[in-house]
């Protein structure tokens, strides 16, 4: 299965529509009000229903309860979730539609990681301040080797610079950039996600 590029971050339409003309697979909405690109799920909304239908729409959310999840569902129409610590349930087989679990990772840590009934599994950086978008790689090393790479996530710290290697390294389902495709949080970059598609279909011609 080819590698598919996932965006997220999207707080605009003529971000969205740029991403997806460059070739982008997935965008994601962060709905989590801490980030520093946090959209409204409205304003998502109104962005969502002028995609594509091929392209996937991603809403993250941290610590969600589960009628926040299905209030956020039916507000912004995500085609998927992204959930990082749910707060009131642990499976995520009860969810209407398709789920990640997210997991971060620490350096010098190898374990293993419940998918708690997820359809895949994303593994990011760990920080004490922030879920997701941080900027910064973890040790690939440390995926466990038991994660089946066709239900894997990859991101934190992925750039232009990088994602070649990432991609050799850890051959993903998906390849998630946020802060490196950007000029500022929340602002994409135009030439970064250009790199960053060309990257991944170069990977997927191998």
């Amino acid at each position: 299965m080819p590698v598919k590029l996932k965006i997220c971050g999207i707080t605009t339409l003529a971000d969205a529509q740029m991403a997806v003309e460059l070739g982008v697979d997935w965008l994601g909405f962060n709905f989590y009000p801490k980030s520093p690109r946090y959209i409204d799920p409205l304003k998502a909304a109104e962005i969502i229903k002028k995609l594509p239908d091929h392209i996937q729409s991603i809403g993250i959310l941290v610590q969600p309860t589960l009628s926040e999840i299905n209030e956020i569902i039916q507000i912004a129409q995500i085609q998927r979730l992204q959930i990082y610590e749910p707060m009131d349930f642990s499976d995520l087989s009860i969810l209407p539609i398709p789920s990640i679990i997210c997991h971060r990772i620490s350096d010098n840590q190898n374990k293993s990681y419940d998918f708690m009934n997820a359809d895949m599994i994303l593994l990011d950086n760990h920080s004490k301040n922030a879920f997701g978008g941080t900027g910064k790689a973890f040790d690939w090393a440390n995926i466990p080797a038991n994660i089946p790479r066709d239900k894997l996530i990859l991101t934190g710290g992925i750039t232009p610079q990088n994602i070649s290697q990432a991609l050799e390294t850890v051959d993903p389902a998906v390849i998630d950039v946020a802060s490196g495709s950007e000029l500022s949080p929340g602002k994409k970059d135009h030439d970064k996600i250009k790199i960053l598609v060309e990257k991944v279909r170069e990977f997927n011609r191998k």
